[in-house]
């Protein structure tokens, strides 16, 4: 049996934008269900949208590029979260019902911290498909001196901003970037030991183990 092809109805002068936001979605739709870069294609992108293949090149030069702009778009919104619960600076400011309570604490740049590793265990496992695109889908080798312009950076910068915040030697910027990233190594590590495991996730105590590693690495 032949396989069904829905067109999608041709884009309105001035739509331009709409048809590349719905190139986007498709495109990460597709590469957290396969899990690899490699198995892409820009035609299987087309037929998930209803629109012809060279259509895509009107927004897009080649893969490469889109899925470039769908790893930057999945990286800004982890950043934009983080840095609205450190401005937020309580801890469980999620808007998620399934967030464990807890008092309102002072706005210091310790419940800043803290907010933003409460956070990061919600969004990991609030949107398990961005996660994964950002960490988990078998990426094509670039160059290696591509490797400063990708957007995992931005994510280390908001934790190197997080800990520069701290009174002590980490205002002055004394090992902030090395304290970052193993921060940040050590909180991504127990949300992905946690989601790997084959039964719900508790968030509570995800929440507790985040709040226990604060306290361990940035003692004092």
């Amino acid at each position: 049996m032949a396989e069904t092809f829905k067109r999608r109805a041709p884009s309105q002068w001035g739509e331009g934008g709409a048809l590349k936001e719905e190139i986007l979605a498709a495109a990460a739709r597709l590469l957290a269900e396969s899990g690899r870069e490699e198995a892409l294609s820009l035609r299987a992108v087309a037929r998930e949208v209803g629109i012809a293949a060279p259509s895509i090149y009107l927004h897009f030069k080649d893969r490469s590029e889109l899925v470039a702009t769908v790893t930057r778009r999945a990286y800004e919104k982890l950043v934009a979260e983080l840095r609205e619960a450190r401005d937020g600076g309580t801890p469980h400011s999620t808007h998620s019902p399934h967030a464990p309570h807890t008092p309102c604490a002072p706005h210091t740049p310790r419940t800043a911290l803290r907010a933003m590793a409460h956070r990061y265990c919600t969004f990991a496992l609030e949107n398990p498909r961005r996660f994964r695109l950002m960490f988990g889908v078998e990426r094509i080798v670039g160059p290696r001196e591509d490797s400063p312009r990708h957007p995992v950076r931005l994510v280390l910068g908001a934790w190197e901003e997080a800990l520069a915040a701290l009174p002590g030697d980490r205002s002055r910027q004394v090992g902030a970037g090395q304290d970052a990233l193993l921060l940040w190594s050590a909180l991504h590590g127990i949300v992905t030991i946690a989601m790997a495991l084959p039964y719900e996730v508790d968030r509570r105590g995800l929440i507790q183990r985040a709040d226990d590693l604060l306290d361990r690495i940035v003692a004092g």
